[in-house]
């Protein structure tokens, strides 16, 4: 009977994975070429005009090069926004975000395969040590050489030292000058099974649960955030990204670990802690926002800075923290790349 089950469910998820082809709507008219060497990006976005500039400048500074947009029910101008960037696609998906890791499935999987790949939330910014000289390119060069083929990665929740409905940010200001501190390293580290939904079987991988979050927060019930990210992967039809980009199966991880600094928590926030509680369409019927919603209500001058807080100021702090993580071979190479650049200039 179990066997039986178990098979109704693969064919279920397949289904479920495969049925996005009939939601969804492409509305940009631009040309996807099949480039084997193309850097692509996915992301999924709702009311995102506020962070869409810098972060499509961003990333597209540091060398991705196609950048795959769903958007989910925006009401404002997200999709006029997105439409006019170069090498922008942007599709449409009127469904529940409840679904919403099918619809990336289905992704990946039609323009994803066999590309260097990134999949971010609208509010996380990827990093990796000597980020500040080095492209996303220069990074996915490094590990074909060494034939990694995936970059694990710390959430890294970063905030003001005002109370949240102060931390007033601008479109297309970098949001770290808006929320520059973060908290010192004291998450936990475990090695967990999760299930891959391909090959239907567990596998076992490093997760990070605590940070901030788990700080400020800690007085709801069973509140462990998850601070364990993947942005960047090799994708191919033999792996599998688990929900939330918190594990992947069938890749080859680097000796390196970088950072996806977390944005979330500017002048925005609380407005979106209040609908997203309503419509209840994020993981566990929106628990974790209905966990903020309740220390908001408690305190609508929540600030998230307190005195061991520390302030950003680069990539070596973070490495020096423990929190990103280098190797002798990634440094040297770093250093080789550095040289030819100042050559070739």
């Amino acid at each position: 009977m179990k066997k039986i089950i178990d098979l109704f469910q693969k064919y279920q998820h397949k289904w479920n994975v495969y049925k996005t082809r009939f939601i969804y709507k492409k509305i940009d008219d631009k040309f996807i070429p099949q480039k084997t060497k193309e850097l692509r990006l996915f992301v999924i976005a709702r009311n995102e005009s506020l962070r869409l500039p810098y972060f499509l400048n961003y990333y597209a500074g540091k060398e991705v090069d196609r950048i795959f947009i769903i958007d989910n029910n925006s009401t404002d101008n997200t999709r006029e926004l997105a439409l006019s960037y170069p090498n922008t696609h942007v599709f449409t998906i009127n469904k529940s975000y409840k679904y919403h890791w099918y619809w990336i499935e289905f992704f990946l999987n039609k323009y994803g395969k066999n590309y260097w790949c990134m999949v971010v939330d609208m509010d996380e910014l990827f990093y990796f040590p000597n980020a500040e000289d080095m492209s996303f390119k220069d990074l996915t060069e490094y590990l074909t050489l060494f034939n990694f083929t995936s970059v694990h990665s710390v959430l890294l929740d970063m905030y003001s030292d005002k109370p949240i409905r102060n931390t007033k940010y601008n479109p297309n200001d970098n949001p770290l000058d808006c929320c520059p501190y973060f908290d010192p390293p004291h998450y936990n580290n475990y090695t967990v099974p999760l299930f891959d939904k391909k090959k239907w079987k567990f596998f076992y991988t490093k997760i990070y649960i605590g940070g901030m979050r788990k700080r400020v927060f800690k007085s709801a019930k069973n509140f462990n955030p998850l601070i364990s990210k993947i942005p960047l992967f090799y994708y191919t039809s033999n792996t599998y990204l688990y929900q939330g980009m918190h594990g992947i199966n069938g890749t080859k991880p680097a000796d390196i670990e970088g950072v996806v600094f977390h944005t979330k928590f500017m002048h925005d926030f609380i407005d979106n802690v209040m609908e997203e509680s309503i419509r209840e369409e994020h993981w566990d019927n929106a628990a974790e926002y209905k966990t903020y919603k309740e220390h908001i209500l408690n305190n609508s001058n929540l600030t998230l800075n307190y005195p061991s807080s520390l302030k950003y100021c680069g990539s070596t702090q973070l490495v020096e923290l423990g929190i990103m993580q280098s190797s002798y071979q990634f440094e040297n190479y770093c250093k080789r790349k550095h040289i030819l650049k100042k050559i070739r200039k």
